[in-house]
């Protein structure tokens, strides 16, 4: 038997695929973390380095990949990679395990690099499962479940980068020397989510016949021209790569104020204070899922925007209170989820579909561009604030001790207690050493020892990886020792004799500009995201008054093409039917609206801002042909910058001038004619039931009409089409098959 999308979310397949996606996303983070740690206690990297090396390991082969990624999800039945991939990660945690053991047990310095390797394999990983996974969707549900379906995704994703890197860290504290007990862990995690992904059935490949990239820049290209020409494409993959932007932006600030804290955060509770962004984004995805009902509801983005970056703002003013900061970053996270949920549904909606896992891929090379862009722009506004001032010098005393490095300790991955022989009997120590922790009380809080004696162990630097304390056969490096006083607390930088002394800022103000900037940033993108779509807010305004009155589903999307100029002839002669026309298309809309209730009167706002970016009201009577003229060109201008142009040509019956407007716009450009019906879907209500009394509302999108088709013709294919949705809710069919008037087909009713 053919394989159907699956009209609910109760499906053998979507189970199967949260789980292994959960389970894949989980390991991503817990390998991501414990071999952070795992490196850091092992000395192989300081802290330092192995934060920032983390997510080149990670984000590398994203990039490096995406060209195959895409033709492989496409060439071949996603089913079979997410598959394929599920089972690589049980060789990828069983690699984590010998490197856990080789480090470990047998003392190896190669053990750290071997465990290392992994979050390079398990980004690799993650460079072809995601377009798979995400790709894969809209091959196993119906169009109305995207929308949901990617708010469940999301919010377990998100839940499972939470557990991850929790997780990560407490498996690395609870088994610290024994660390290839958190490689079984990890296998057996990998294991239970291959065997998740066995639920998932089989479906055919999108292009079986796809030929090899043998040329592998020259995909890549193809698609982000495929991505620029098409105006929902070029909406979404801009709104994602900005969130993928503003989520390292934002890891980068967080992970500054923690270092620029007194005492120091260490990176269990940065990791923590981060994963509390997830928790809102989890949160978030879900109830947008929810909330969009049976369609792409892209008034959502405009809501998530403006909540992040008023939620960005208020954790700038908050910074040091850590109860607010960490609410403010839930907020963040929570309406970022509102942000993203609906790009991707459209990202996933209007990829073609032969070529679904490629634009995804494709989406995440412009993802890595993001982060990489954030981490470029990071860098330059904390240079200039250093530059300017907002960063301040801090004076250094130098060449404090210079001598021999005789002994040093660690102690949650950072330097806590070293000796320098300055003197053929002299040895300076600084901080405590390892015995001393024998005295303190097992249940006081670290933060509070460090302020119990006199030096900060989370604020000692070391500069520099060639130091290597004294041993049996080798003496100790030369090293010079500086201090510097800092809200308080006597600040020791330990380096190597033969190198400079280096500046020190304090840059405990900074994360208030860099919250500032983020909130303007967003800002940014949002108007630019207008500029793709000037009515989104109109689109919010209605999803906040349609919100507990109505749920609109869209049919037939697909006949709507993504770029060029388009008519829609439709039946709407209200507001409220002509606004649902205007958000159940994910493009621009002009519409040209004959009232036939002049007495109709939506919220004031609502009607100001329609009017202000695409609605042309007219009354059936009384205008002048001035007013005509005014809306023929307006008209034709939105024609001819590619967008599309609605027209109430049904409804209560269109006059002479709405007639002589439609053949004026067919004259004058090359648009194609498209029927579309908005109607209510109520069994007591009928064609003309009023919008503010039914509790189901659907638009249908035609076929293109001949260009020969006259003005009844078109009022016909409109009737047909209101004829087959009542039909359709009527009998309540569910099947994929069922076809619109003109031979498309069609999703149906969930």
């Amino acid at each position: 038997m053919q394989f159907q999308p699956s009209a609910t979310l109760r499906s053998r397949t979507y189970i199967g695929l949260i789980l292994a996606q959960f389970l894949a996303a989980f390991n991503d983070q817990a390998i991501h973390a414990s071999s952070m740690f795992y490196a850091i206690h092992q000395r192989t990297l300081t802290e330092a380095q192995a934060i920032s090396l983390m997510p080149i390991l990670f984000y590398a082969p994203w990039a490096i990949f995406c060209t195959l990624a895409g033709y492989l999800a496409d060439r071949y039945s996603k089913r079979d990679s997410l598959v394929f991939w599920k089972v690589a990660e049980i060789a990828i945690t069983l690699v984590a395990l010998a490197g856990f053991w080789v480090g470990t047990g047998l003392h190896s310095s190669y053990g750290p690099w071997i465990v290392l390797s992994t979050v390079f394999l398990m980004g690799t990983h993650s460079a072809f499962f995601v377009p798979a996974k995400y790709g894969v969707l809209p091959e196993i549900l119906q169009p109305q479940m995207l929308s949901q379906a990617n708010g469940i995704l999301e919010s377990t994703s998100f839940l499972a980068v939470i557990l991850g890197t929790v997780c990560g860290g407490i498996l690395s504290y609870l088994f610290r020397d024994m660390e290839y007990f958190i490689g079984m862990i990890l296998l057996a995690l990998a294991v239970i989510g291959a065997g998740a992904s066995f639920l998932i059935q089989y479906m055919p490949a999108a292009d079986p016949h796809r030929p090899f990239p043998t040329n592998l820049a020259k995909p890549l290209l193809d698609n982000l021209r495929t991505m620029l020409r098409s105006k929902p494409l070029a909406l979404s993959v801009l709104g994602i790569a900005f969130f993928t932007f503003m989520v390292a932006f934002m890891r980068a600030t967080i992970y500054m104020h923690g270092e620029s804290c007194v005492p120091r955060w260490r990176e269990s509770t940065i990791s923590l204070v981060v994963a509390t962004v997830a928790l809102g984004v989890g949160l978030g995805s879900y109830l947008a899922g929810n909330f969009s009902g049976g369609k792409v509801e892209l008034g959502l983005v405009p809501l998530g925007a403006v909540g992040m970056a008023f939620s960005a703002m208020l954790a700038g003013v908050i910074l040091f209170w850590l109860p607010g900061l960490i609410t403010m970053l839930i907020l963040i996270g929570f309406f970022s989820g509102f942000y993203i949920v609906p790009l991707y549904t459209l990202l996933q909606q209007r990829a073609p579909k032969s070529s679904k896992g490629d634009l995804i891929a494709t989406s995440n090379f412009i993802n890595v561009t993001g982060a990489i862009l954030a981490s470029l722009l990071f860098f330059m506004l904390v240079s200039a604030a250093q530059m300017t001032g907002i960063a301040p010098l801090i004076e250094q005393k130098d060449n404090v001790i210079h001598g021999e490095l005789l002994r040093w300790e660690y102690r949650h991955g950072r330097l806590s207690y070293f000796e320098v022989q300055d003197g053929p009997e002299d040895i300076s120590k600084i901080g405590r050493p390892r015995s001393a922790e024998a005295e303190t009380p097992d249940n006081l809080d670290d933060d509070v020892i460090e302020h119990r004696i006199d030096v900060d162990d989370d604020l000692i630097d070391v500069m520099g990886r060639g130091l290597q304390p004294a041993s049996s056969d080798k003496p100790g490096s030369q090293v010079v020792v500086s201090t510097y006083k800092l809200r308080g607390a006597l600040h020791y930088k330990l380096r190597p004799a033969d190198q400079p002394l280096k500046d020190v800022y304090d840059q405990e103000q900074l994360p208030h500009y860099l919250f500032l900037s983020a909130s303007l940033m967003t800002l940014g993108i949002l108007y630019l995201l207008c500029r793709q779509l000037p009515d989104f807010f109109v689109r919010a305004l209605l999803w906040l008054r349609s919100h507990g009155r109505y749920r609109l589903k869209v049919v037939g999307l697909n006949n709507l093409p993504t770029d060029g100029p388009v008519i829609l002839a439709t039946n709407c002669d209200r507001f409220d039917t002509c606004m649902q026309v205007v958000t159940a298309a994910d493009r621009f809309t002009r519409f040209v609206l004959l009232e036939s209730d002049p007495d109709e009167r939506p919220p004031w706002l609502l009607r100001y801002l329609a009017k202000r970016t695409g609605l042309v009201a007219l009354r059936p009577t009384g205008e002048t042909q001035e007013a005509w003229d005014k809306a023929l060109a307006k008209a034709l201008k939105a024609l001819g910058q590619g967008n599309l142009v609605g027209i109430t040509a049904d409804g209560s019956g269109p006059t002479p001038h709405m007639v002589e407007l439609l053949q004026d716009l067919r004259q004058r450009t090359a648009a194609p004619i498209l029927p579309v019906f908005c109607g209510a879907l109520l069994p007591q209500a009928g064609p003309d039931a009023h919008p503010s009394l039914v509790r189901r509302m659907q638009v249908v999108i035609g076929h293109p009409l001949p260009e020969a088709a006259t003005p009844e013709d078109i009022r016909q294919a409109i009737h047909r089409l209101g004829e087959w949705m009542y039909q359709q809710d009527r009998d309540g069919l569910q099947a994929s098959t069922l076809v619109i008037p003109g031979g498309a087909p069609a999703a149906t009713k969930g």
